[in-house]
């Protein structure tokens, strides 16, 4: 679910102007200067989650929504902060450095005990319109076994035997992979062959999108029990 918030930009205004900066013909999209999205998917996180930037409050976020890319961020390191909103206390802050013409993915992820975040340098290019270009996170805390993403009707996988968050020491996860464009029926498998959810996705000719494991495994609360998150990367909105 994405976050339409119309206040996100005032705590950085003395840095960030919105512009658009996209190219076709296969170029990648990345901006002159930097640009960053933050997305919420820690499933035990409270209701309201407070992100802060250099102490100036970002945004209140939900568990499942993300914000637009923030583009024409001017180049340096910031520091971000997670909190249950209205807590005097901090349970994450991490510094963030934003280079120029880079784009960046900073998830909110694992249990609200133990909330980490998740950084990534998305390289991003326009696909055609009869394609999609995706990729695939693990971000189910208690997952004790490896999860694939398998295409259901052909069993195969668009991603396979993914540890949590295991994309922060390998570069070729965060990678983005190209898909014809349509209608499919994803599941989340374990190694040892469980299905733990089957989702019907569409990937959009000429977007681009992150898919991830989200929420957990037994949660009683259907919102937040495992299923397959979808993070629209391309077009901005």
């Amino acid at each position: 679910m994405k976050r339409n918030s119309l206040g996100i930009l005032a705590v950085l205004s003395s840095v960030i102007l919105l512009t658009s900066c996209l190219n076709n013909n296969n170029n990648t999209t990345q901006p002159q200067s930097g640009a960053f999205l933050v997305a919420q998917v820690s499933p035990t996180a409270p209701a309201n989650v407070g992100v802060y930037i250099n102490n100036g409050l970002f945004d209140t976020m939900h568990f499942g929504v993300y914000t637009p890319y923030v583009t024409n961020v001017s180049p340096g390191t910031y520091t971000f902060m997670v909190d249950s909103f209205g807590s005097s206390t901090h349970a994450l802050t991490s510094n963030v450095t934003i280079e120029a013409k880079k784009n960046y993915s900073y998830f909110i992820i694992d249990s609200f005990s133990k909330v980490k975040a998740a950084v990534t340098n998305d390289v991003i290019y326009i696909p055609s319109s009869d394609s999609s270009y995706v990729r695939f996170f693990n971000f189910c805390p208690n997952a004790t076994e490896p999860l694939s993403l398998v295409e259901t009707t052909s069993g195969s996988a668009l991603s396979a035997n993914r540890t949590f968050n295991d994309q922060q020491n390998n570069s070729q996860f965060v990678a983005f992979q190209e898909v014809p464009a349509g209608n499919y029926s994803f599941s989340l498998k374990t190694v040892s062959g469980t299905v733990l959810k089957t989702q019907n996705i569409t990937l959009t000719g000429g977007k681009v999108y992150t898919l991830y494991a989200s929420g957990t495994i037994g949660n009683a609360d259907t919102t937040r029990a495992i299923s397959i998150g979808k993070l629209e990367n391309y077009p901005q909105r």
